[in-house]
C-alpha cells in the first residue's frame, strides 16, 4: 500500500511539471510571435529584403531606439517645464495661504471682542424679539387701534372734519365713521380679556386696562347718543328718508344703547322730544303752505268734510311713518313677559303726537261747529260723525289705545256725534212747534193726517236716504254705524210724533168737553192712529229705521189696545156685565175659600146674569161700533178683532162661571141662559 501511494505521488509530480512546461513553451511561442510582428514592421520584407535586413538589423534597431530616447527626453523635458510651472504656482499659493493665514490670525486677534459683541446682540436681539411679539399679543388682546381710538372719540361732520370729545354735539348732518361699531365690539373683547386678567397674578395691570376701556366705552356711547339724536332731528325735518346705511347704523346703535338702560332711555326721550318739535312744525306747514306739490290743507277750510279728512288723513300717514320709523330704529329685544320692560316704540309713538293734538282738535270742533249752520249741516255733521271713528279706528290699529293722539280722536268723534245729534235736533225743532192738532171732529178728513206732517215725513226720509247712501262708506264699525243712525232717525221723528202725541191729547180733550160731539170719545186716538201709520209705513222700506219702525208699532199697538179695550168696556157696562164680569173673577180667585159661592152673591143671581148676557148678545148686533174714523184697513180690523176678542172673552167667561158646578147654580143653569159663546161670536162675525 505505501509502494502505492509513493508511486501515485511521483507520477502526479510528472504530470505537473508537463503541464508546466506546455505551459511555457506555449507562452514563448506568443512572445515570439509578437517580436516577429514588430520587426516586420521595423524591417518591411522586399525581393530582396531578407538579406538587407539581416545585414542591417542592427542600426535600424540602434537608431529607433535613438530616437525613442530623444523623443522620450523631449516629452521630458516638456513634462519638466510645466513641472516647474506647477511647483513655481504651488509656491504662490503656499505663500499666498500664508499670507491669508497671517492676516486671518490677525484679524481674529482685531476682531475677537467684535464677535464676542456680535453674539451678545444677537442674544440680546433674540430676547427683543420674543418680547415684541408678547408686546404684540399683548396689543392684539388688550389695546385698540389708533384707528378705533379716533373712530371712538371723534366726530365726522358732514364736511370730514373730525372734532375730540363726546362734549361736541352731532351736526346737522353727522356720520359715524365706518369703523366706530368694529371699534366698540373691540372694546367687549377687550373688557372680557381684560375680566380674565384681573384674575390672575396681574390684577392691577387687568383693572388699569379695564378702566381705559370703559372709559372709551362711555365716550363711544355718549358720541353715539348724540349722533342718533342728531340723525332722528335730520330724518323728521327730511320726512324720514332713511337710506339703508342709516337704516342699518341706527339699528346698531340702539341695540348698543340698550345694554345702558338710563343711557338709552335718556336717548329715547330725547328723540321723542326732537321729532315732537319737528312733526309740530311738518304739521303746521302742511297746513298753511302745504308740502312738495300739494296745497296747503287749510286751502279747503271753506270745504268742512275735505277740510277734516285731510288733516286726519295727514295724522294717520304721520303716525303710520313714525311707527315705520320705531320699527326700523328699535330691534325686538325686549324681555318677553317682563311688564315692567321699557318699550321704547310704545314710549316714542305716545308722546311724539302731543304736539298736534291741540291744533287739530281745535280745527275739527271748529268745523263741527260750524256744519249745523251751513246747508245741509244734518248731513255734514252725519258725514262727520261717521267720518271719525274711522280714523279712530284706524290709528287704534297702529297705537295703543292710550296714546294721546287716539284719545284725542276719540273725544273729536264723540263731540261729532253732539253735534250731529245737535243737527239732527235743531233740524226737527220747527216740528215741535206745529200744532196738529184737527180742528174739526167731523167729516172724511177730520182725523186724516195734516199735509205739514207728511211734508216732515217726506223730508225725514229724504235724510234717511242720503244717510243710508253715505253709511256706505267706511265708518268706525257696524255698533257705532247703528248708533250713529239711530240717532239721526230719533232725532228727525221723535218731534214729529211728540207733536201727534200733542195734537192727539188736544183732540181727546176737545171730545170730550165739547157737549154734543159727533166724535167719538176715542177720537184723538184714531187721530194719533192715522198719523203713526203714516209715519212708519214710508219708514218700513228702510232697513236703518228697522228699531224705530218697531217702536212706531209698539205706539201703534197700544192705541189700538186701549180704542179696542174702552169700546168693549162701555158696551159691557151698558149691558150690566161689567161688574158682574170683576164680580166672577174675584169668586174665581178666592175659590176654595169658606163660604164663597157665586150664587149667594145678590149680585150674580142667575136671573141678572142670563139677562145681561142676552143683552150682550143683542146689542153686539145693533150697537157694535165700525171704528171707520180710523183709515187704515188693516188698523181698523185689528181694532174690530181685538173688541171682538175682548167680548167674548168676558161672555165666555161669566158662561163657564154660571156652569160651574162649584159656583152652586144648579143643574139648571143651562137652560136659563139663552145664548151660549158661540152665538155671540156668530153675531159679531
Amino acid at each position: 500500500a505505501r509502494a502505492t501511494a509513493t508511486t501515485r505521488g511521483r507520477r502526479a509530480m510528472w504530470i505537473k511539471s508537463k503541464t508546466d512546461a506546455r505551459g511555457t513553451t506555449r507562452a514563448r511561442s506568443v512572445d515570439l510571435a509578437t517580436c516577429a510582428r514588430a520587426l516586420s514592421e521595423i524591417l518591411p520584407l522586399g525581393a530582396h529584403g531578407a538579406t538587407t535586413s539581416s545585414v542591417n538589423l542592427r542600426a535600424t534597431v540602434e537608431r529607433r531606439g535613438l530616437a525613442l530616447n530623444e523623443r522620450f527626453l523631449d516629452e521630458s523635458m516638456r513634462a519638466r517645464t510645466k513641472l516647474s510651472q506647477v511647483e513655481a504656482t504651488l509656491e504662490a499659493l503656499d505663500g499666498a495661504r500664508e499670507r491669508m493665514r497671517t492676516a486671518l490670525e490677525t484679524s481674529k486677534q482685531k476682531t475677537s471682542s467684535l464677535l464676542r459683541e456680535t453674539a451678545r446682540a444677537k442674544e440680546e436681539l433674540s430676547v427683543i424679539e420674543s418680547r415684541r411679539e408678547l408686546v404684540n399679543s399683548f396689543a392684539v388682546d388688550f389695546q385698540l387701534t389708533k384707528a378705533h381710538v379716533d373712530a371712538l372719540t371723534t366726530v365726522e361732520n358732514a364736511s370730514g372734519e373730525n372734532t375730540e370729545g363726546a362734549s361736541t354735539a352731532a351736526t346737522a348732518a353727522p356720520t359715524l365713521p365706518s369703523v366706530f361699531f368694529q371699534a366698540l365690539e373691540r372694546v367687549k373683547v377687550i373688557q372680557g380679556n381684560c375680566a380674565k386678567l384681573a384674575n390672575t397674578d396681574q390684577q392691577r395691570a387687568g383693572l388699569e386696562l379695564m378702566d381705559v376701556m370703559t372709559s372709551y366705552m362711555e365716550t363711544a356711547h355718549e358720541k353715539m347718543r348724540r349722533w342718533v339724536v342728531a340723525k332722528c332731528r335730520l330724518l323728521a325735518e327730511e320726512d324720514d328718508f332713511v337710506t339703508e346705511g342709516d337704516e342699518r347704523a341706527l339699528r346698531k346703535a340702539m341695540s348698543a344703547l340698550r345694554l345702558r338702560p338710563t343711557l338709552f332711555k335718556a336717548c329715547v326721550e330725547e328723540v321723542t322730544r326732537t321729532r315732537h318739535n319737528a312733526l309740530f312744525r311738518r304739521f303746521i306747514t302742511a297746513l298753511t303752505r302745504g308740502g312738495a306739490g300739494t296745497k296747503p290743507i287749510e286751502v279747503h277750510a271753506h270745504d268742512p268734510l275735505r277740510y277734516a279728512g285731510d288733516m286726519l288723513s295727514w295724522v294717520h300717514q304721520a303716525v303710520a311713518g313714525e311707527k315705520e320709523f320705531c320699527g326700523v330704529i328699535f330691534t325686538d329685544e325686549a324681555i318677553e313677559g317682563d311688564q315692567d320692560a321699557f318699550d321704547p316704540s310704545k314710549e316714542m309713538l305716545s308722546k311724539v303726537f302731543d304736539a298736534i293734538c291741540r291744533p287739530l282738535k281745535v280745527r275739527v270742533e271748529q268745523i263741527l261747529a260750524s256744519a249745523s249752520a251751513l246747508e245741509g249741516g244734518v248731513m255734514t255733521a252725519y258725514k262727520l260723525a261717521n267720518l271719525l271713528p274711522f280714523y279712530r279706528n284706524l290709528l287704534g290699529e297702529l297705537l295703543e289705545r292710550d296714546a294721546t293722539i287716539t284719545k284725542t280722536v276719540s273725544d273729536l268723534c264723540e263731540s261729532a256725534k253732539t253735534s250731529f245729534a245737535d243737527a239732527v235736533a235743531q233740524h226737527g225743532a220747527k216740528y215741535r212747534k206745529l200744532s196738529l192738532a184737527p180742528n174739526a171732529l167731523a167729516g172724511e178728513d177730520a182725523f186724516s193726517p195734516p199735509a205739514v206732517l207728511r211734508e216732515g215725513v217726506a223730508s225725514a226720509i229724504e235724510l234717511l236716504e242720503s244717510v243710508a247712501t253715505s253709511s256706505s262708506t267706511a265708518s268706525g264699525s257696524d255698533a257705532e254705524a247703528r248708533e250713529l243712525l239711530a240717532l239721526g232717525v230719533n232725532g228727525v221723528i221723535d218731534p214729529i210724533v211728540g207733536a201727534v202725541e200733542a195734537a192727539a191729547s188736544r183732540a181727546t180733550e176737545q171730545a170730550r168737553s165739547v157737549i154734543g160731539s159727533s166724535g167719538p170719545k176715542w177720537s184723538g186716538h184714531a187721530f194719533a192712529l192715522n198719523c203713526l201709520h203714516a209715519i212708519r209705513e214710508p219708514l218700513r222700506s228702510h232697513a236703518v229705521a228697522a228699531a224705530k219702525v218697531d217702536e212706531l208699532s209698539r205706539a201703534i199697538a197700544k192705541r189700538v189696545s186701549d180704542v179696542a179695550d174702552g169700546e168693549a168696556g162701555t158696551l159691557l157696562a151698558s149691558c150690566g156685565l161689567n161688574d158682574a164680569l170683576e164680580l166672577v173673577v174675584l169668586y174665581q180667585e178666592q175659590h176654595g175659600a169658606g163660604d164663597s159661592v157665586m150664587a149667594k152673591d145678590p149680585a150674580l143671581q142667575i136671573d141678572k146674569l142670563a139677562s145681561a148676557l142676552s143683552t150682550l148678545v143683542d146689542s153686539a148686533g145693533t150697537n157694535a161700533p165700525e171704528f171707520n174714523e180710523i183709515q187704515a184697513p188693516s188698523m181698523r180690523g185689528d181694532v174690530v178683532s181685538r173688541y171682538n176678542d175682548k167680548l167674548i172673552e168676558a161672555y165666555t167667561r161669566v158662561y163657564a162661571a154660571i156652569l160651574n158646578p162649584s159656583s152652586g147654580y144648579g143643574s139648571d143653569a143651562r137652560s136659563k141662559v139663552r145664548h151660549g159663546p158661540a152665538a155671540l161670536s156668530t153675531v159679531l162675525g
